[in-house]
């Protein structure tokens, strides 16, 4: 059997001689095939592999999604490194153009929501508890809060009287994931509470969505989500607003997953958790898409 080290230098000098070919008998680069016969999403994510693999710091600084990234220049390196020189370089610096556009927006969202992540939520920044506050009331409109310290929190799924501890593992993200789903998408959110508060199957709510949260960044960090952006929003930069727009989408999805699987209690939310992420990676890896396919559903 060949070591790990001559296996990956035989695949490379294969791969290599395999895009010779491909550009001696076609004179087109690997990304000018792309660009010609692959629709987005495909060709956003052939062409986002392709780069992280070039040695280039205008191309890092784009797959970083720094600020300041001149998108005509990152196009012009692109070309010199791959060596595009024929006619067809207008209609494939077009197409380039606009997934390089789009890789790096997806890119600096993710670089915005990490950073909102690792802001630690504390009771003495005004706009957190101002945050908080606004959950309760997007959520208990007509039940007032007693005092900020209660176990009225507990009401909508926080583990004790004061939820500031729950957001150690997301940070002030998870917080506004939450808000953003009781607050523009209220009628989902008070039925995801609902069955959350189901005496033999119900979970903790807030708990929950927090959990979601860690969930979508895991699916970026595995580089699963990305397609899905590419998919929906092909031709516009992308936003916190869509990211907290997907985490709607999953919550009520999970929700509808936990209830289909009728865990014994909620001691199997980690198992669900996991079943769920790995039904959402085939999904997204087969069709680009967030949504589940209905025999995905079917109780374990």
């Amino acid at each position: 059997m060949l070591p790990s080290w001559l296996k990956y230098w035989v695949f490379g000098v294969m791969e290599w001689l395999v895009e010779y070919a491909y550009y001696w008998l076609t004179g087109k680069t690997y990304l000018q095939r792309v660009c010609f016969h692959h629709p987005a999403p495909e060709r956003i994510v052939h062409i986002e592999r392709r780069l992280v693999l070039l040695a280039s710091e205008p191309v890092r600084h784009a797959l970083s999604g720094d600020a300041g990234v001149d998108i005509e220049q990152v196009v012009q390196e692109i070309c010199r490194v791959e060596g595009v020189t024929n006619t067809d370089q207008d209609k494939f610096t077009v197409q380039l153009r606009e997934s390089v556009a789009q890789i790096h927006s997806v890119a600096t969202m993710l670089s915005g929501v990490k950073l909102l992540r690792s802001t630690a939520y504390s009771s003495e920044n005004s706009t957190h508890e101002e945050s908080l506050l606004e959950l309760w009331s997007h959520l208990k409109p007509d039940q007032p809060l007693s005092d900020r310290i209660s176990s009225q929190w507990g009401d909508i799924g926080f583990q004790g009287s004061d939820p500031a501890t729950d957001f150690r593992g997301m940070g002030y993200l998870g917080l506004l994931n939450l808000v953003y789903l009781a607050k523009h998408r209220s009628e989902t959110a008070r039925c995801i509470l609902l069955h959350s508060q189901h005496p033999t199957i119900g979970y903790g709510f807030a708990i929950a969505g927090i959990n979601l949260t860690s969930l979508i960044l895991e699916l970026f960090k595995s580089n699963d989500l990305q397609v899905y952006f590419y998919r929906e929003f092909p031709h516009r930069s992308v936003t916190l607003h869509d990211f907290h727009e997907v985490f709607c989408l999953l919550f009520e999805q999970f929700d509808k997953f936990w209830i289909a699987k009728e865990p014994e209690n909620v001691m199997a939310f980690n198992a669900v958790r996991e079943e769920y992420k790995q039904a959402l990676q085939d999904t997204l890896r087969t069709s680009f898409s967030c949504l589940l396919r209905a025999d995905q559903y079917t109780k374990s």
